[in-house]
């Protein structure tokens, strides 16, 4: 599913975006999606944001591991603020977890950790979607999950 070009576009418009692009090469995952700007940074950002994410998934290594690892970026065009991190999915919960890890950092003197706490809540939120995209996503395919 994460991989899955479907899934992906499906999570890119439940954010509304004003244009979105979806790309899968191999283990590779990007989207790229534009966004109204939050009014608490549009005097710094402008009237749209360009959000582009990318996960490089790879087979666990360790046998005792049987799931997948990636590492993930986040980049907001033309702003010096970006996630990096790590995602990975493995047997447990309902079928499936998947876990974030990752730092946010905004690179603007005296605001940037101001900026980052405001970003935070959106991030969380913004994975609390990937998730209903996910079990409206499988429920069509799975019906008896």
């Amino acid at each position: 599913m994460l991989i899955d070009p479907v899934f992906l576009a499906a999570v890119c418009l439940a954010t509304h975006p004003l244009d979105h692009q979806v790309r899968v090469e191999g283990l590779t995952t990007s989207s790229r999606r534009v966004l109204k700007t939050p009014s608490a940074i549009a005097k710094l950002a402008g009237p749209k944001l360009a959000i582009t994410d990318q996960i490089i998934w790879a087979a666990a290594t360790d046998q005792a591991d049987q799931g997948y690892h990636g590492t993930a970026s986040i980049t907001v065009e033309g702003l010096p603020a970006k996630l990096v991190g790590t995602v990975r999915l493995a047997s447990g919960g309902r079928g499936a977890v998947l876990e974030y890890r990752g730092e946010l950092s905004v690179d603007v003197p005296l605001i940037g950790p101001s900026l980052a706490k405001q970003a935070a809540p959106q991030l969380l939120e913004a994975l609390e979607l990937q998730q209903m995209v996910g079990d409206e996503y499988l429920s069509q395919r799975h019906p008896a999950l």
